[in-house]
């Protein structure tokens, strides 16, 4: 659901693990980080390690790593997010509601929000959340719902 008056396109993430997201979000934040778009991981537990030991594991550039590595991966405040910017948030059903719809109340504009929700809590509700999203993230990348 693009909301018009501010530009938000709503995009859907399924993911049964952490690594299994950061595996899924890797080239969605390379090709961000390439063009200098801002990037925000809004995560309701800390995500530091498990990126850590993935980053360790990939083959990118020094540069490339450092520059996901320095997200912060373990952030839930919301209160900095600027206009023109990726924000994926992280965490529960609720979690991502909740900040959802602050973000929505701010005064923000052109903002890709991509909701990453855990398939096994959400499992039964997957057709009603695609439903309200423009887009879904997957290993293949951005695609049309």
């Amino acid at each position: 659901m693009i909301i018009e008056n501010k530009k938000i396109e709503k995009i859907c993430n399924f993911y049964v693990s952490d690594f299994h997201l950061e595996m899924i979000l890797l080239p969605y934040l390379n090709e961000k980080i390439q063009e200098n778009e801002p990037i925000n991981i809004i995560s309701e537990k800390n995500l530091n390690q498990s990126i850590n030991e993935l980053i360790s594991k990939v083959n990118l550039d020094k540069n490339m790593k450092n520059n996901i590595l320095n997200l912060k991966w373990n952030s839930s405040d919301i209160k900095n997010i600027q206009n023109n910017s990726n924000v994926i948030l992280v965490g529960t059903k609720d979690f991502i509601e909740q900040k959802t719809n602050k973000l929505m109340d701010m005064d923000i504009e052109n903002l890709k929000i991509i909701d990453c929700y855990n398939l096994q809590e959400v499992e039964k509700e997957i057709p009603k959340i695609v439903s309200t999203h423009d887009k879904n993230l997957n290993s293949l990348g951005i695609t049309k719902v």
